[in-house]
This record gives C-alpha cells, structure tokens and sequence, in this order.
C-alpha cells in the first residue's frame, strides 16, 4: 500500500501495521524459511549499505517501532544523511504516530518520505 517496507524487533509486543505481531511475522521467517515478502535480519543490519540493496534499501523503510528507531537513530541519521536524506529518521513512522497502513501512508505522504517516489515494489 505504501510501496514501503516495515520493520520490526522482538521487543515489540503490540500489532504492527500489517496486522501481524513479531512472534507472527518471525513464525513466518524462523529457521531460515524463505517467504516472499518477509525477511529476517539483524537490527544493526538496517543501516548497512547492503540492505535490501535491490529494493531501494533503507530508502524503502517506512514504519518502525520508536524504541528501536531510538536505538539506532544516530546510525539512521548518519546513512539518511549519505543518501541526501538527512531527515529520514524522522520521515519514518513509528506506533506514536501511526498504527495501521492508512496511517503510515498518511504520515509519509506528510513527510515526503522518498519510498513514495520509488519504482513499486512487486
């Protein structure tokens, strides 16, 4: 809807904006299955410069939970910055903001978010 990916972490317990909890979406990636549209990762993995690569990268995320964007804001902000896009953290939604994906395409579309300008996502 978004042309958008969400990202969540373990520690987050309440319904993201896909409708799934973590121990949903994590059921759906454990043991190394392979399923379109999910992927398993690390959370210092978001900032590198490898992720999601072929998808537009960080570019692409749209929503995640805030404590997770405060732990690694300063690396968001610094790679945002590398991108041309020195107010990125700020342009991704989190639970504060927005909880379903009305709501997060709302607050991107506000925002100016770059994944709304991107080629769609298949």
């Amino acid at each position: 809807m978004c042309n958008a990916i969400m990202t969540v972490d373990r520690d987050f317990t309440d319904m993201t904006p896909c409708g799934m909890k973590f121990t949903s979406l994590a059921g759906s990636v454990g043991g190394g299955a392979q399923v379109p549209g999910f992927l398993g990762h690390s959370k210092y993995n978001i900032t590198q410069k490898k992720f999601l690569r072929g998808d537009g990268g960080l570019l692409r995320i749209a929503w995640m939970p805030k404590r997770l964007k405060d732990e690694i804001y300063e690396r968001l902000k610094k790679r945002g910055e590398e991108l041309g896009y020195p107010d990125l953290p700020d342009m991704i939604a989190d639970e504060t903001v927005a909880k379903t994906e009305d709501e997060v395409l709302e607050y991107i579309t506000k925002k100016g978010h770059p994944c709304l300008g991107m080629e769609e996502l298949l």
